[in-house]
């Protein structure tokens, strides 16, 4: 008896202290946050400024730092920031209308994204060939953590090949830290979608409250932390076409040898989906996609889709407005699903029999629904003028 009254005893001193130790740390977090707040103001509005600056819904558990160790979040007032909402609420948009196919609604990034599932199932829709979820939904924390080391080790293969920093580690979307988690969307939303990307505020200027355990105090500063910057914006747009433009036409400008070996692998990959339709085509000519049939069928087959004949002229179009409605219906059926293919081409250079512009747009079909198309990246991104930083939504 006197036993339990003794485990009892002790299990009691163990949960006080773990509650003293966060109401410590919540305290401390609070005047520093309060004290740098208050710095920053008149000594006027000071004088109006009554009690501790909140810390709205922070989890001081974060917080419980060993020595030397470092954290960061939102300093309050960033949340009313007006580009913080304006952005926050086009991720949320993004999110939701992206997935309201697989039911998913997403109210908190946080404790939405941690885990990494639906972020497997965001580079799911726009990768259909690639598979990141084998396992279902994670429900354990080793396979929560797993599912979410497997997403970010693809990402990173991506991002590292195209030069872009990583502004996030998994220790930190798992331990569901906000400013890594808005990195991490930002970067996916411009790899996937520009069209929304370009419609977020020109830069985006937060401050962060950075948190470090000195000699066993937490110490408090506060920091500006840039989401988004207007220059890069400017020098993408400028850029994002004439790159695709530039790796296109180093093929076929400077070496014709690699070329060959692009127009196999593109014959190949639209062959295997077309033979579906009894169609064969010898050779990527521009002739074979002029009046926009194969293209439709291309799609159809790689979306698994029925396109309803009444949308477009499936007998063999005659006249050039037919075959301009029928690759403006392809066009946008490729718009809606996140390929947003006028960066790279025009229907009107189709038309007129542009062979280039038939290679960029196979070589982005080829990227976005082939899972090895890294190997024939990597194979022609070294020639010279290429920029080896080749952005595209798919790449």
């Amino acid at each position: 008896m006197s036993s339990l009254t003794e485990n009892s005893s002790f299990l009691s001193s163990t949960l006080k202290r773990r509650q003293q130790k966060r109401q410590e740390v919540t305290k401390i977090l609070q005047e520093g946050i309060s004290s740098l707040h208050l710095s920053s103001l008149s000594s006027s509005e000071q004088q109006t400024n009554e009690g501790i600056y909140p810390l709205f819904n922070i989890d001081p558990k974060s917080y419980l730092l060993d020595e030397g160790d470092e954290r960061s979040m939102l300093e309050p007032s960033s949340y009313n920031n007006s580009e913080f909402k304006q952005t926050r609420n086009i991720l949320f948009n993004w999110l939701n209308s992206t997935l309201s196919d697989e039911s998913i609604i997403v109210r908190s990034f946080e404790d939405d994204l941690y885990d990494g599932y639906i972020l497997g199932k965001l580079i799911e829709f726009y990768q259909p060939n690639v598979q990141l979820l084998t396992d279902g939904l994670p429900l354990s924390e080793e396979c929560k953590k797993k599912t979410l080391q497997r997403v970010l080790n693809y990402l990173e293969v991506y991002f590292n090949q195209h030069n872009q920093p990583i502004l996030w580690t998994s220790e930190q979307i798992y331990s569901r830290d906000l400013i890594a988690i808005l990195h991490l969307l930002l970067a996916l939303m411009k790899m996937y979608n520009r069209k929304i990307y370009d419609e977020l505020p020109k830069t985006l200027l937060l401050k962060v409250v950075i948190v470090r355990k000195t000699n066993g105090i937490l110490q408090t500063r506060i920091a500006h932390e840039r989401f988004i910057d207007e220059h890069d914006r400017e020098v993408i747009n400028a850029t994002e076409s004439s790159k695709q433009d530039d790796l296109i036409d180093a093929l076929f400008d400077l070496a014709p040898d690699k070329l060959l070996n692009v127009e196999k692998t593109l014959l190949s990959f639209v062959n295997n989906h077309l033979n579906h339709y009894n169609i064969h085509i010898k050779q990527i000519d521009v002739q074979y996609f002029q009046d926009g049939l194969n293209l439709l069928y291309l799609i159809s087959h790689l979306e698994n889709t029925f396109i309803i004949l009444n949308k477009y002229n499936h007998k063999k179009p005659i006249t050039r407005e037919q075959s301009h409605a029928n690759l403006q219906l392809a066009f946008q059926l490729l718009n809606e699903v996140g390929t947003e293919i006028e960066q790279y081409c025009r229907i009107n250079d189709l038309l007129s029999g542009n062979q280039r512009t038939l290679y960029r747009l196979l070589f982005q079909l080829y990227l976005r629904y082939n899972s090895d198309a890294n190997n024939l990246l990597q194979s022609i991104t070294h020639l010279q003028p290429v920029r080896t930083n080749v952005d595209s939504p798919f790449l």
